[in-house]
């Protein structure tokens, strides 16, 4: 329970929110359950646990588990949130394998494609490499020799990658599309380092 505690107050003050944003995000009317649950005294329920994670934009297995502690994850260099960029500027050894050899890694972020998913350029998101990716997940997808990031949805057979920010389309393939273009997820993104300004 100490651990999660720990983890609590670390993610939020990350998105530097106060205890009381928190409560009023989770429709409390104090701070006092959230004072509880970083001081390990209580915890929350699992329902809950899911909105925090929503709210500090890490996955369950983060927040709940301390899976992919920070340290010794390497920064392989950057990924387009806008329109696809070379695969080759990915990351800095200019080797795709590098991605697959590494079961996380972090990309900088590089356009503002996803900006209302709080992704903004210059932060840095850490990938969980896995060539499978849940509905609605944010996702590094490489298209042929070109990498992006996006939100992926699959509907009817087709790919959907989703861009949040209402000034981009979707890019959307069908089966053929992803054969014939070699789309190919390389990893989910699981939490977003962000820039300080």
């Amino acid at each position: 329970m100490k651990e999660l505690a720990t983890r609590l107050k670390h993610y939020r003050k990350r998105k530097l929110l106060t205890q009381n944003q928190v409560a009023s995000y989770l429709g409390y009317k104090s701070f006092t359950t959230i004072q509880k649950w970083e001081d390990g005294s209580s915890e929350p329920s699992l329902s809950i646990l899911y909105r925090l994670c929503d709210l500090y934009e890490v996955s369950f297995d983060v927040l709940v588990n301390g899976a992919a502690p920070i340290l010794n994850i390497p920064l392989l260099g950057d990924i387009r949130a806008g329109d696809p960029i070379f695969a080759q500027e990915v990351n800095t050894m200019d080797d795709l394998s590098v991605l697959y050899s590494n079961e996380y890694f972090y990309l900088n972020v590089i356009g503002d494609s996803m900006k209302d998913a709080r992704i903004y350029e210059g932060d840095q998101i850490l990938v969980k490499s896995t060539p499978v990716i849940e509905n609605g997940k944010i996702a590094v997808v490489l298209i042929g020799d070109e990498a992006t990031v996006k939100r992926v949805y699959k509907k009817k057979g087709k790919l959907i990658l989703h861009p949040e920010n209402k000034d981009y389309q979707d890019m959307v393939f069908s089966e053929q599309d992803i054969l014939e273009k070699g789309v190919k997820i390389l990893g989910e993104v699981i939490e977003n380092k962000i820039r300080i300004q």
